[in-house]
């Protein structure tokens, strides 16, 4: 994640978590400390989490600098080591899309998000009708699934290329209203970025857009145009100070 884009993060969290310093965070997905290091350069205490061991060992070796702020644990996203409620951010980005059970790699985020936490997480969006998961290949999440299984058992055997050979491709495409109804269920107030967009924010021809806002003149159908437009399911989903 570069410092532009960090930026931006950060001006959206600040309007749902206390910018207190050290923020607990957890990376969970860290793959090798993109995302981490960020937060260790700010001071905040950060636990960065994967289940593939070299991309651990990358990311202590990269986060040396902050030892004393950076702990890298090898775990699965669906059954975390750690405390419930231990928190101020939990990171979930780029990650569900990987993940066969998702709803468990959510539940287990979800609890361990401290009461006035957030959770934060991208993923894949089935209504945006192109992706960079499987390379060259516009329309793909609007297939139907089984005709996507089939597509990528072979782009698996025969052009791993178009997935950049990774083990681990993407196999889920989201509504943003099925993560939603999960995170609701787990005690958390979900909201996307364009709830948490101000206007003074879209500047140039993206201030052509300001009119999709909830406050604009038409926000039932800004947040129709909104699915579509948005290449990512991104949500911030804050636990209520009074807990669970």
């Amino acid at each position: 994640m570069d410092e532009r884009e960090f930026r931006r993060e950060l001006a959206r969290l600040e309007l749902l978590l206390p910018m207190r310093r050290p923020l607990r965070v957890l990376d969970i997905g860290c793959g090798t400390g993109a995302v981490s290091i960020r937060w260790c350069e700010r001071g905040d205490r950060t636990t960065g989490v994967d289940m593939d061991f070299e991309f651990v060992r990358r990311s202590r070796e990269r986060l040396k600098p902050h030892a004393a702020r950076f702990q890298g644990i090898v775990a699965d996203a669906t059954r975390l080591p750690l405390a419930s409620g231990s928190f101020d951010l939990v990171c979930m980005l780029s990650l569900l899309e990987h993940v066969p059970d998702w709803r468990t790699a959510i539940v287990e985020a979800a609890r361990l998000v401290a009461p006035g936490g957030v959770l934060m997480l991208t993923t894949t969006n089935r209504r945006h009708p192109f992706q960079g998961e499987i390379r060259y290949f516009p329309f793909y999440p609007w297939l139907p699934k089984r005709w996507r299984d089939r597509i990528l058992a072979w782009i698996m055997d025969h052009r791993r290329d178009l997935v950049n050979y990774t083990d681990w491709p993407a196999v889920n495409w989201f509504d943003e209203s099925e993560i939603r109804e999960l995170l609701v269920s787990r005690g958390l107030e979900p909201h996307n970025r364009l709830e948490l967009m101000r206007p003074e924010w879209l500047t140039g021809v993206k201030a052509l857009g300001r009119w999709m806002l909830p406050s604009g003149p038409a926000p039932g159908l800004g947040r129709f145009l909104y699915s579509f437009l948005t290449s990512c399911v991104a949500l911030y989903a804050r636990r209520p100070e009074s807990g669970a």
